[in-house]
């Protein structure tokens, strides 16, 4: 892809509504093998990680920007993590745990104004950046680098086989709110755009399931 058709796709991409995650987006039945954001099926299928993003990153204070429902937020508060999440669908904030509740606000996760700088000494987003278009992911990124005062770990799902570093797929056949699976290596520029270094000895730590979908990045000055 050059950057006359990069520019074409990009301005021509529109966001999914907030209105679309639902209470059946995140626990219907259309989630195959048991997939849903409920708490218990979210400890199962999160494993080891809430321990070991604790074990890995030793945060005092953390944001899970695009929660959902804050089940991987609950898990870290069970291990004593002061932990709060931001997401833009109302629904998260209903369906969360009675705990979590009050820790999520609902918002957009590139809005620089719902939480200070420098505030969290790490930020997570995991499985959040595919649902938003290219010019969105940019003001999340740079969100996230605005908020961190050490860490951030993402996981999202990238471009299987880009032939650029400009190449972005815009659906896969998972969900039709995945719009963006971006070239590995142009999010991780965006980051290093932003003031942050790549930390691949913590990405092969959190990679435990060897799916190659994290990046860890260090914020170089807060």
């Amino acid at each position: 892809m050059d950057i006359t058709e990069f520019e074409r796709r990009v301005l021509d991409q529109r966001p999914v509504e907030s209105g679309h995650y639902d209470a059946e987006y995140f626990t219907g039945e259309w989630r195959d093998q048991g997939n849903n954001y409920n708490l218990e099926t979210r400890r199962r299928i999160e494993a080891q990680n809430p321990s070991l993003i604790k074990e890995v990153f030793k945060p005092r204070k953390v944001l899970d920007l695009g929660c959902g429902p804050g089940a991987l937020m609950h898990l870290l508060w069970e291990l004593g993590v002061d932990v709060e999440g931001i997401d833009f669908a109302e629904s998260s904030k209903r369906i969360t745990t009675p705990e979590m509740r009050d820790r999520i606000t609902v918002g957009d996760v590139a809005d620089a104004t719902l939480k200070p700088a420098n505030t969290f000494d790490l930020v997570i987003s995991r499985e959040v950046l595919e649902h938003l278009t290219v010019l969105q992911v940019k003001k999340a990124v740079a969100n996230m680098v605005r908020m961190t005062n050490k860490f951030i770990y993402v996981t999202t799902r990238f471009h299987p086989n880009p032939e650029t570093l400009l190449d972005f797929n815009q659906k896969d056949d998972l969900d039709p709110s995945h719009i963006t699976l971006l070239n590995k290596d142009m999010l991780r520029l965006m980051f290093v755009l932003e003031g942050c270094r790549s930390r691949p000895d913590l990405e092969a730590k959190m990679d435990w399931g060897n799916k190659g979908r994290v990046l860890v990045l260090e914020k170089l000055s807060a």
